[in-house]
């Protein structure tokens, strides 16, 4: 029982950006994603609040202004949480609002539909940077961090502060801060050039398409193998 295989999901998340002149589309954001995601939609919550049907409570959304999220949680009849968008970094104070969104689909080592949905993103116009990536239903998708269960039942995590996970300090998003390395990383040139840095121009220019970069596992040992960079690679499921 101690060694029974855990479920693999994907897990996407995006950041974008908001000021006075460059708002979010929330609801619009919320539906793409949705789009992409085989898990049914049974109930959310907004500001930590109650649990809400999503039908037709959810049009809630629609009303709520940037100013008053905090977090959005979506979740499957399982309970478990398919869709979150949280606003982060508000302690930094910076000169704009940084919203993550977390996306949860099946596991698909191609990472197909997350190729799709940040081409689909990229119109948006706000994206300043995201990744895709793989863990085992053993780790929560939104912070990313392991679920340990005790020998005698019960559960513990233990979560890392969020800036010691960037690669780069997040203060810097906007310039190109980067958290680390993914299969799938959705970067501006500014991040671009961030990621280059690190890893001493490694990357030909023709493996980015776009904004997006896929790191193929050629790529993939190098940077693993860097031992400044082993907190900051994410190749596997965890």
């Amino acid at each position: 029982m101690f060694f029974k295989n855990k479920t693999k999901y994907n897990v996407t998340k995006v950041y974008f950006l908001a000021t006075s002149k460059n708002s979010i589309d929330v609801r619009g954001l919320i539906n793409s994603f949705i789009h992409y995601s085989e898990f049914e939609v049974a109930q959310f919550s907004i500001n930590y609040g109650e649990m809400l049907d999503t039908t037709p409570e959810l049009r809630q959304i629609a009303k709520l202004s940037l100013d008053e999220l905090e977090s959005l949680d979506i979740f499957d009849a399982r309970g478990r949480t398919v869709l979150a968008v949280n606003k982060v970094f508000s302690y930094l104070e910076l000169d704009f609002s940084v919203f993550e969104f977390t996306a949860l689909t099946s596991f698909d080592e191609g990472l197909k539909k997350e190729i799709q949905l940040f081409s689909d993103l990229s119109d948006t116009g706000n994206v300043t940077y995201g990744y895709s990536r793989f863990l085992r239903d053993d780790y929560l998708p939104v912070t990313e961090d392991r679920v340990k269960k005790g020998l005698f039942g019960g559960a513990s995590t233990s979560i890392a502060n969020e800036e010691t996970k960037w690669l780069v300090q997040p203060k810097d998003i906007d310039n190109g801060a980067i958290k680390g390395f993914y299969p799938l990383n959705y970067l501006s040139d500014k991040a671009f050039s961030v990621a280059q840095q690190h890893v001493n121009n490694l990357f030909d220019s023709q493996q980015r398409q776009g904004s997006l970069l896929v790191i193929d596992r050629q790529s993939q040992r190098k940077i693993s193998s860097d031992p400044l960079l082993k907190k900051y690679t994410h190749f596997s499921e965890t």
